[in-house]
């Protein structure tokens, strides 16, 4: 894929229209909310360095498996190819590697034979959810810029 059209993909402008307000219930943001908020992030950081610099499809593809499978969506390879924003042949070999580690699996589409569904793997999804939990989580109990606020100790 050009770098041109990596970029315009992740562009914050075409990023799925997405609020930074977690969902309502008890203002505490969900793994769906961690997930779509850090995809917003690595869409964010394209607009200010070169993607061929900051760039892990690996990554960027397993946050779109996880938003995929929170919202009970299907995502064929396609699709998967065109978040990681490389060449196909790249993404397929990254897609490979990702099988192989048994984070996800790729079966035929029941509707339409020609196409691939990926999805993540349990492992996978359990590698999710623990990476968006310590990434928020602990992140919320730091003291931002390493210091702490209110009285001292």
């Amino acid at each position: 894929m050009p770098k041109s059209s990596a970029i315009r993909y992740f562009s914050p402008a075409s990023t799925r229209s997405y609020s930074a307000q977690p969902a309502a219930r008890d203002n505490k943001p969900t793994l769906l909310d961690l997930a779509r908020q850090t995809q917003a992030m690595r869409a964010n950081v394209a607009q200010f360095f070169p993607r061929d610099v900051f760039r892990d499809s690996a990554w960027d593809m397993m946050l779109e498996l996880f938003i995929a499978e929170q919202q009970a969506k299907p995502l064929c390879v396609k699709e998967l190819i065109l978040v990681s924003g490389e060449s196909s042949t790249s993404a397929l070999r990254r897609i490979d590697r990702l099988e192989e580690s048994n984070l996800l699996r790729r079966r035929t589409d029941p509707t339409d034979h020609r196409r691939l569904i990926v999805s993540l793997t349990q492992r996978g999804t359990d590698a999710m959810t623990a990476m968006l939990r310590h990434l928020y989580l602990t992140m919320s109990d730091e003291p931002i810029g390493g210091q702490r606020t209110g009285k001292p100790d």
